[in-house]
């Protein structure tokens, strides 16, 4: 009995005991060869695309070096500007670059053996904050990219020849001079009888000397005594305001001195207890108390930090290849409270000028 077995398009007849072998049988065999090197290219091209939506070993990041002297509010702000600007830019912190942040908390040992780190290690760049961060890591490295924020002098502290254009390695950043004239033009609007002003600094910084040297210019020009102490260490900083404020001073300015800024909450407070107001040039410290400040906004420094530091990485550029960016501008920041406890009043121009206003601090 024959049975007829339909395969699609090919068929044979089979009967009990027989086999027919004939041409049809022929195609079949071939049929199912070609089903099986079918089968075995669909396997091999899942594997291959399997294989591709795998990850392969990620790149490692590049790294970016951050060295601030110690922890301060202009500094702070400088760095949050510089962070932010990065992304700003399209550089993908964290996820392509890597951002290493070290404060020596005022040590100057520390600070040295921080930026020796940071020229030794695999960084791409190296952002100092400031005139002494940046003389640690300048001291250690000629060559490799550094971009330095709110230096005061940044021809005096050594890193450029006679002027900016001429870096003495490969090195650009801001400037950040205050407005010594705007100050002192506030300080006069705000009380109009000044006329002694008592500053405390510390002889080891060169950029405290770079700031005295123009108080004393504006003093001389209005006609304003001036009281100075001088201190080499954080921990004579109170004695000193206190010698300061015996001398019968109208106003104490904090002028442009890392280890005095950064005891500005202990300057204020000496101040206040004898209601003698505090005038400086961090807005931020205008919150902490200080009747006023008239400075660079640190901040946006910052943010021009990292447009240098995009120009390296980005742009293939040298730092040296770089102009240094100076700050010309200042804001007014005052704090409402703090007039009122010591009984001045603020202008209305001084109020609509104003960048920042403290009110409750």
């Amino acid at each position: 009995m024959e049975a007829a077995i339909k395969n699609g398009e090919l068929g044979f007849q089979v009967e009990p005991g027989k086999t027919k072998c004939g041409k049809s049988f022929l195609r079949q065999r071939d049929f199912d060869n070609q089903l099986i090197i079918l089968t075995l290219i669909v396997f091999l091209l899942i594997v291959f695309v399997s294989g591709c939506d795998k990850k392969g070993p990620s790149l490692p990041k590049i790294k970016i070096a951050i060295l601030q002297d110690q922890p301060q509010e202009w500094a702070d702000a400088m760095k949050s500007g510089f962070t932010d600007g990065l992304f700003e830019q399209g550089i993908e912190v964290g996820t392509k670059v890597e951002i290493v942040s070290r404060s020596a908390a005022g040590d100057s040992q520390g600070l040295s053996a921080i930026a020796d780190s940071f020229v030794q290690g695999d960084y791409v760049l190296i952002y100092s904050i400031g005139t002494q961060s940046t003389a640690e890591v300048f001291r250690g490295t000629k060559t490799k990219p550094i971009i330095f924020g709110a230096v005061t002098d940044p021809v005096r502290a050594g890193f450029f020849k006679a002027d900016l254009n001429h870096p003495l390695g490969n090195i650009t950043g801001t400037q950040g001079l205050w407005p010594y004239s705007a100050q002192f033009d506030v300080m006069r609007i705000l009380l109009p009888k000044l006329k002694k002003v008592g500053i405390v600094y510390n002889l080891d910084e060169p950029n405290s000397m770079v700031s005295v040297k123009y108080i004393r210019a504006e003093c001389r020009k209005r006609n304003i005594r001036l009281a100075e102490r001088t201190v080499t260490a954080a921990s004579q900083i109170e004695t000193a305001v206190n010698a300061v404020l015996n001398e019968r001073i109208d106003l104490f300015f904090i002028p442009a001195d890392n280890a005095v800024l950064a005891a500005s909450r202990v300057v204020i407070a000496l101040c206040h207890r004898k209601k003698i107001p505090v005038f400086t040039g961090v807005c931020e410290i205008a919150g902490n108390g200080a009747l006023a400040t008239v400075g660079v906004n640190y901040y946006q420094l910052g943010q021009i930090n990292a447009k240098q530091a995009a120009e390296i990485l980005l742009n293939g550029k040298q730092a040296r290849e770089i102009p240094v960016v100076v700050a010309d501008k200042g804001d007014i920041c005052v704090n409402l409270r703090t007039a009122k406890n010591l009984g001045i009043s603020i202008p209305k121009e001084i109020e609509e000028r104003a960048h920042k206003i403290y009110q409750y601090q």
